[in-house]
């Protein structure tokens, strides 16, 4: 979704289809700058969607005329709508406008 390298930073985040089929958006952020905002070189964090609550996801998509029936169609979709450095965030405000339950988890 988006990869960034500068001499201070590396960002780079993804989404993946795990193999009990729940959904992920993981990122990490490290470097100097990291470490320097959050007092540790690197910095991971991740957000889940378990498959029952991605396939409702799939479904409220699909009520706006995008018509997801697999995985592949919604990490295509992802990559899409939600790239870029905000992402996860953007991802995860969609989320909480459609009641979709999710976790998010993070340690540096």
């Amino acid at each position: 979704l988006f990869e960034e390298s500068r001499e201070e930073i590396k960002i780079s985040i993804h989404a993946s289809i795990l193999g009990n089929h729940d959904l992920v958006i993981e990122g990490i952020d490290s470097g100097s700058l990291v470490e320097q905002l959050k007092g540790d070189w690197d910095y991971e964090y991740y957000l889940t969607v378990k498959s029952p609550d991605k396939e409702l996801l799939m479904r409220k998509i699909g009520e706006s005329k995008v018509n997801i029936t697999n995985d592949k169609e919604l990490l295509n979709w992802i990559q899409d709508n939600y790239s870029g450095n905000h992402a996860l965030s953007s991802f995860q405000k969609l989320l909480e406008a459609q009641n979709i339950e999710y976790k998010m988890y993070s340690w540096r």
